[in-house]
């Protein structure tokens, strides 16, 4: 089957999760024409809406493209979430000690640097004990989600704390902030940058030696190792550019979009991006229009809450039930579905 086919097939699964959607709302005794109503004013149908689901998309671009390029090689990144939480704890801690004492663009410069080798760093860990001891990276990069996340939570109620916070464990406020693209809006240069690195991938991975190395490790380890190539560092550098990218997200939603470190900075953004890496095919140029449609989702879904009154466990249960119905229909393209009455 033609591979444009199989690269836009998640998108036309959209009518069936929208039904889909509809139901689940009617079921629930909310009015599903005022959730499409909300849905679509907020994630599309106004300036500010598009610019806020492209403001929510540049973390999934940063994030799906690094993990992309980690499946090429057959390493499968879940650990997303804490190197992002990474990220975003390093690009906290260097503004906060750089902002008054440099100017705002190189303690910008200082603290995107910062947590894009902290998320590399973070990810080495998993990558080493796969390439050299055959330790599952599923497992262990799930396990440093979890401990990202409780030093987060130490950290907002230690050195970090906000002395001006009471009850609730936040950073103080960060000057240095990320040009804004559109005034008012959320959305800053880092989307033209995730873009950029985005392209710069594609062709890291399919026009040089070094992206070849990635897919012939993915497709063929064994063959790989007899052709020359050094299998286990391959797997070690993809772990550490899909980290690296993971924790620029965390640095650029910090520096551009919150402007201050909380708990609930990220929920769900590493897991959700392995599906958007996913629906993009692996491929960072097909993981753009991915992630912007899977921006626009989350975006659409908080906006549905506010409209209807719907419950944030309602509304991500739902969401979640989306993203499932368009990975499905990649199964129902891909594989010819044969029922056998015995």
């Amino acid at each position: 089957m033609s591979s444009w086919v199989l690269a836009i097939a998640p998108y036309a699964s959209i009518p069936a999760s929208f039904i889909l959607m509809a139901l689940m709302l009617y079921m629930t005794g909310y009015d599903p024409i005022r959730g499409f109503s909300g849905f679509f004013q907020g994630a599309f149908l106004n300036p500010m809406g598009i610019a806020t689901s492209l403001a929510r998309s540049t973390a999934f671009l940063f994030m799906a493209v690094g993990i992309g390029l980690a499946i090429n090689a057959r390493v499968l990144n879940i650990g997303g979430e804490g190197q992002y939480i990474i990220g975003a704890i390093v690009a906290t801690a260097i503004a906060l000690a750089t902002q008054n004492t440099m100017p705002e663009y190189l303690s910008l410069l200082l603290s995107l640097m910062t947590a894009l080798i902290a998320g590399a760093m973070w990810a080495i860990i998993p990558g080493i004990l796969k390439a050299y001891m055959g330790v599952n990276e599923i497992i262990t990069s799930v396990m440093m989600n979890i401990l990202a996340f409780r030093l987060l939570q130490w950290l907002l109620r230690g050195p970090l704390k906000n002395p001006l916070s009471e009850a609730w464990p936040m950073s103080p406020p960060l000057k240095p902030m990320l040009i804004e693209l559109v005034p008012g809006s959320t959305l800053n240069v880092g989307f033209i940058i995730a873009l950029i690195i985005a392209v710069f991938t594609y062709i890291l991975l399919y026009k040089t030696v070094e992206g070849y190395k990635v897919r012939a490790t993915g497709l063929n380890p064994d063959a790989a190792t007899y052709g020359g190539i050094d299998v286990k560092k391959v797997m070690v550098y993809v772990s550490m550019y899909s980290g690296a990218l993971c924790g620029l997200a965390g640095a650029v939603d910090i520096l551009g979009v919150f402007h201050f470190l909380y708990e609930g900075i990220s929920i769900g953004l590493g897991y959700t991006s392995v599906v958007v890496a996913l629906v993009g095919k692996a491929n960072p140029l097909l993981i753009i229009p991915a992630s912007i449609m899977f921006g626009a989702i989350y975006n659409g879904f908080t906006h549905l809450q506010s409209a209807i009154g719907v419950s944030y466990t309602l509304s991500k249960g739902i969401e979640g039930l989306i993203y499932l119905v368009i990975l499905l229909i990649t199964v129902f393209v891909e594989y010819r579905v044969k029922v056998i009455v015995k």
